[in-house]
């Protein structure tokens, strides 16, 4: 099925969370969503810290922006990141006002008992 941007009206917001990775001791997610309206493409601001990345022990800092869009698909709402390098989109679902996971493209969440959730901040 088609993914279907919404007419919903967002307000921009903060979200962060630790994610599992294979080759540290983890991604610190900190995620900028900007106004989603009428559907339409706005921006993102992902900065990705890898926890003890590189070979010394520190830790490695990545940014990326691009457009996001926020639709539906059956009954589950999402973003869809389409960063502007054109590295590959990412997706995440809406589980309530506070919390995002990471999803595959058709809006399945990451099945793992690892935390794939970003959580909404007052920063």
């Amino acid at each position: 099925e088609a993914l279907t941007p919404t007419t919903d009206q967002f307000a921009p917001a903060t979200y962060r969370g630790l994610l599992p990775a294979a080759d540290c001791a983890g991604i610190d997610y900190i995620l900028t969503l900007n106004d989603s309206i009428a559907g339409a493409d706005t921006l993102f601001a992902l900065r990705m810290v890898y926890i003890e990345g590189d070979n010394n022990g520190g830790d490695i800092t990545f940014d990326s922006r691009g457009r996001q869009q926020q639709f539906e698909l059956d009954t589950k709402r999402g973003y869809r990141l389409m960063p502007d390098d054109g590295d590959v989109a990412t997706y995440l679902v809406i589980e309530n006002d506070s919390t995002l996971r990471m999803a595959d493209s058709t809006l399945n969440c990451i099945d793992s008992p690892f935390n794939y959730k970003l959580i909404r901040t007052n920063e």
